[in-house]
């Protein structure tokens, strides 16, 4: 089967091969293509970018079925985009399922991509717990919690706490409000606070007083964050996905020693879980117009 993963910064696609669907170990990656999302090239052009990302990797008698993870608030019912920030513009209800579904003449299903992430990490466990609760931290802020029992939008949540409300007339955010949490927790929270510098420098770089405050307000605002969640939702595990995910070496240690949580730990599958949590929930999943 063929799955796309549209973020942000990029699109990206596989080719999955699977042995048996109730069998996480044996979902496989065959192919992987990434295309820049290009979100200033309008609805059009990103649009574009997802179909360019499929037929990338599309073989003969591989699209019987394609799963998309994406940014922004799906409907686990019918795959229609319910709400979306700048990085897709026009995507506002848009029925994404539905449109890819009739351009490509087969199944499509369609669920947000932090709901995609938990799902792998939870399901692709060696040794599964009862709830997995999984924060992406990238562009935005993603966050889902998946429990145990029928993979369906009971058990699997997407939680949307980069838009709750954080600072009162704060920062705009893509959303069209202010002061959402992932404008302070979030990868472009930090670039933004360290000026000229990078990411990687904020996280790194201990002589610049910018990039040290930066660094100093990513960590505090995540530690508010992960107390916050684990009295809401007691989840079993906290893992950290998403970009930030990838560069927890310049971080997550530095987090535990001011902060605690060491069961706060990276994401298991790396970049990769998006695509394959939306391949096994294209396979296993209760969806009722998808």
């Amino acid at each position: 089967m063929i799955c796309a993963d549209v973020g942000g910064t990029a699109v990206k696609s596989a080719l999955i091969s699977v042995g048996r669907v109730r069998l996480p170990q044996s979902y496989k990656i065959k192919n992987f293509y990434s295309v820049p999302t290009r979100s200033d090239s309008g609805f059009d052009g990103v649009r574009e970018k997802v179909l360019q990302a499929i037929e990338a990797v599309r073989t003969e008698g591989a699209a019987d079925i394609v799963a998309i993870a994406t940014a922004g608030e799906v409907s686990w019912d019918d795959g229609k985009v319910l709400r979306a920030t700048s990085s897709l513009p026009g995507f506002n209800g848009y029925g994404f399922a539905k449109d890819i579904s009739e351009t490509l003449g087969c199944r499509v299903v369609v669920l947000n991509d932090a709901c995609a992430a938990a799902i792998c990490e939870h399901y692709f466990a060696k040794n599964r717990t009862k709830s997995t609760l999984v924060l992406t931290l990238g562009t935005g802020l993603g966050s889902a919690l998946v429990t145990e029992g029928r993979l369906d939008a009971k058990h699997v949540v997407d939680l949307e706490l980069g838009h709750r409300l954080y600072e009162e007339n704060g920062y705009e955010c893509r959303c069209g409000k202010r002061g959402c949490l992932e404008q302070y927790l979030s990868a472009t929270a930090i670039k933004r606070d360290a000026g000229t510098y990078t990411v990687k420098e904020a996280l790194t770089n201990t002589d610049s007083e910018k990039c040290r405050q930066a660094k100093a307000a990513f960590l505090k605002i995540l530690d508010s964050v992960v107390k916050s969640v684990k009295s809401e939702y007691a989840p079993d595990e906290i893992l950290i996905g998403g970009g930030l995910a990838e560069m927890r070496g310049l971080w997550l240690e530095d987090f535990h020693s001011a902060y605690g949580h060491a069961d706060v730990k990276a994401a298991r599958l790396g970049n990769k879980a998006g695509l394959l949590g939306a391949a096994y929930a294209a396979l296993n999943g209760a969806f009722e117009n998808q």
